[in-house]
Parts: C-alpha cells; structure tokens; sequence
C-alpha cells in the first residue's frame, strides 16, 4: 500500500471508531508532524478521504469528518432534514408521487370511517443525503388530513411539519418496526443500491394526541448509510424491588 493510502485508512480507522458526527479534524501541519510526512503525502490522503465522501473542506473554516452512518435513534421522531443537517449531511426530498384512492376496507377500521371515506392518499418520496438516495418512504394517509396538498409543497419539506403548520394536525406518537429484507429490482433502482442488496425495511404508525392513526409508512432504508440506537433508562435492581414491592 502506498504510504499516503495507508495514512487515509489510518485517519478513517481513528475518525469512525471516535464516533459522533461531523468535527474537524487535524490540521495539515498537525498530521504532518503526527504522521512524519511530507504535506504533499497528506494532501494526497485527504484527497482520497474527499473522493470516498468521508471528508468535507468548508471554506475559512477548515476539515470536517462527515461519518459514513448516521446514528438514528428509534425513540426520537425528528424529522429527516433537521436530522440529517445536525449530521453534516445536504438532505433533500423528491416527491416520485402523490395520488388518490378509495380507501380499501381494511383502511376504514385502521384510519377510522370519518377519515377513510374521504379516501386515501398514497405518498412516495426519495429521500437523499448528499444528492445520494438513502430512504425510499411509501406514506399512506387520509385526504381529509392532508388535504389539498400538491406534491410541490412536500419537496425538500417534513411531512409531519406540513401537516402541524398548514393542516393543525400534530404527531404525538410512533410505532416503528425494523426488518432486514433485499432490495426488488425497481426499489434498487430508486436507492441506486444493486438488485437483492440488504435494506432495512422499516414499518411505521403515527398517531395524534388521541390514539388516532394520521400516517401509515413503509420504507426502505439504506443499511450503508443508517444506524439504529435505543436509548433505555436501566432502574437499579434495588429501586426496581421497591417499585414492584419485592423483597431483595
């Protein structure tokens, strides 16, 4: 391996297993002298770590490490533009399309008759990092509770935001299940990932204040680029006896 190549992958090594997400890094001068090379050798591994998207150079404010995942946490119902942004990343979102249906019956016990007999709106989106595809989001909800929207308003737009600012509706609550599936043929081709790659199929429920149903979503996520967290507050095993009224 050539000595700025193995200096690249020594950076990578060090930047993924510090975590977190985008901070500077170093100085050309600092690694020089961290690493006895000449400054020609560490442009050339920085070069290598920009053209694999694992850096970025932001004018008058230096290097930046922008982590190949981001860390999602399940319990958190942050929106995608504000969680990619805090990330490092350029989100966008592309609306594929926008169309409305008769609901079909098992829609009416899930949405409710009030909502369902309006009918359905189907929604998908591509959801991109860094102009590269990273969520395919397949939404369903009712036409009384989106309402006239056109496909233009939800572009490089939050959905839920949409719907709190412009529609006075508000999610209070997710149900969100994973799985590991492989990509079908047209879902690869959306996520520019090769047909049968591994994704993360993840089912959602969002429900208002009420328990109501607003949004049912099916979507396909890119394992390369996402990690899931839970965060848990563990009770000592002395507060939870007390609790429960269980002796220790």
């Amino acid at each position: 391996m050539i000595r700025y190549q193995e200096i690249a992958h020594s950076l990578e090594l060090g930047l993924a297993a510090a975590g977190g997400d985008s901070r500077a890094i170093p100085s050309e001068h600092e690694l020089c002298e961290r690493y006895g090379a000449s400054r020609t050798t560490i442009r050339a591994a920085l070069k290598q770590l920009q053209d694999q998207g694992l850096i970025e150079r932001r004018q008058g404010k230096g290097t930046f490490y922008r982590p190949r995942h981001i860390a999602k946490n399940l319990g958190s119902i942050v929106d995608f533009h504000t969680e990619a942004r805090m990330a490092g990343r350029m989100p966008t979102t592309r609306v594929i399309s926008l169309a409305v249906r008769p609901a079909a019956p098992d829609e009416f016990a899930l949405f409710g008759q009030a909502i369902a007999v309006g009918g359905i709106v189907d929604l998908t989106r591509l959801r991109s990092l860094d102009d590269e595809p990273a969520v395919l989001q397949r939404s369903r909800l009712g036409k009384a509770v989106l309402g006239e929207a056109q496909a233009r308003e939800l572009v490089n737009a939050s959905l839920y935001r949409y719907l709190a600012e412009c529609r006075d509706v508000h999610v209070a609550t997710v149900e969100e299940t994973l799985e590991p599936i492989a990509a079908g043929p047209e879902e690869a081709a959306h996520l520019r990932v090769a047909t049968g790659a591994a994704v993360f199929r993840s089912q959602r429920v969002a429900r208002d204040v009420t328990g109501a149903v607003i949004e049912v979503s099916d979507n396909l996520i890119r394992g390369d680029i996402y990690r899931f967290t839970i965060h848990r507050q563990v009770k000592s095993l002395e507060s939870a006896g007390q609790a429960s009224g269980v002796a220790s």
